[in-house]
């Protein structure tokens, strides 16, 4: 049996490799001698020995790969073929992070979709009504309740990122003690992720749209934002999409997880930069950074935050 897991919320991913290695030991090897794992740089024979190897005193074995597919080349196809009849006593487990279009694309993909027997398990980042549906099912199962308008509300606060939902909805779980979490908790506990609105503001950029990057810009303020902080975060974010145009200008199959790993990045913020940082050239985000730099200086020499904002936002919008 072959098990691909891969897409672009990282969250959902890890947590159904979990839970498969978790029912795996449950039902076939509750001592965890059946279980092998292996990173991005496995050994084709290393592997390919623990997949035809006999479970030892067990019935199954589990064999769990990460990111075999993100990180192949064309020509792997051949190398790989004997994934496609593993044995019946084996399960293998592909843990994928690179985004699912492109995976999809992969060759060695297209060539593993010819399996025995196949399951495919796509976890794209959620949003609108899915994320909702996701928000109060989990709470749900955390024993809480909440108000449809609380869970529109967190949805809205956290940007497709799991990762953060998870925590805070543990904190509001916590914090009701038993009762219904309604829109105002959300509204009290739950800042607005600066990282969705400033990936927001970053496309805007990226597109030349001039309004709405300023439209972003009023909103963080109103929510009470000093431009100090916003023209941190912007330089904080021009720094990253560098790193990361570099890095995948260095090497086009790079994997998100590889640059959350070299950049210190959470998994959802360097997929995200990726995306963001394919609508810029490395000149111009060196371009941007040397600008911000002088408007660093220019604020800490007693020039307004808000016009150092303003003219930084102009400059890279015009």
């Amino acid at each position: 049996m072959l098990i691909i897991v891969y897409g672009d919320d990282s969250f959902r991913v890890q947590e159904k490799v979990r839970q498969l290695t978790d029912a795996f030991k449950k039902k076939f090897d509750p001592t965890g001698m059946n279980l092998a794992s292996f990173g991005e740089k496995a050994d084709v024979g290393e592997v390919m020995q623990a997949v035809r190897s006999m479970p030892f005193m067990g019935e199954k074995r589990m064999v769990v790969i990460r990111d075999l597919v993100s990180k192949s080349k064309k020509g792997d196809e051949d190398a790989w073929v004997g994934l496609k009849a593993t044995p019946d006593s084996t399960i293998v487990v592909l843990w994928e992070s690179d985004d699912a279009k492109a995976l999809e694309k992969k060759a060695l993909f297209k060539s593993l979709k010819d399996a025995a027997e196949l399951h495919l398990y796509p976890f794209p980042v959620l949003e609108g009504p899915a994320l909702t549906k996701w928000i109060t099912e989990r709470i749900t199962s955390q024993g809480g309740k909440i108000a449809p308008a609380a869970a529109t509300e967190i949805a809205s606060r956290v940007s497709g990122d799991l990762w953060q939902a998870d925590g805070e909805i543990r904190k509001l779980t916590a914090f009701a003690s038993g009762r219904e979490i309604t829109a105002d908790d959300v509204r009290e506990l739950v800042r607005p992720s600066f990282e969705g609105e400033i990936f927001a503001f970053i496309d805007a950029v990226s597109q030349r749209n001039g309004k709405e990057a300023f439209r972003l810009l009023a909103q963080e303020r109103s929510a009470g934002s000093e431009d100090h902080y916003l023209l941190a975060m912007l330089a904080r974010q021009v720094r990253i999409l560098l790193g990361v145009r570099a890095m995948m200008d260095e090497d086009v199959r790079v994997a998100k997880d590889a640059i959350a790993t070299e950049l210190a990045l959470h998994p959802f913020v360097a997929q995200k930069a990726m995306a963001a940082a394919r609508r810029f050239t490395l000149s111009e985000l060196m371009a941007a950074h040397d600008a911000l730099f002088e408007r660093e200086v220019g604020v800490k020499s007693g020039m307004d935050p808000e016009t150092a904002v303003d003219l930084m936002t102009v400059q890279m919008t015009g």
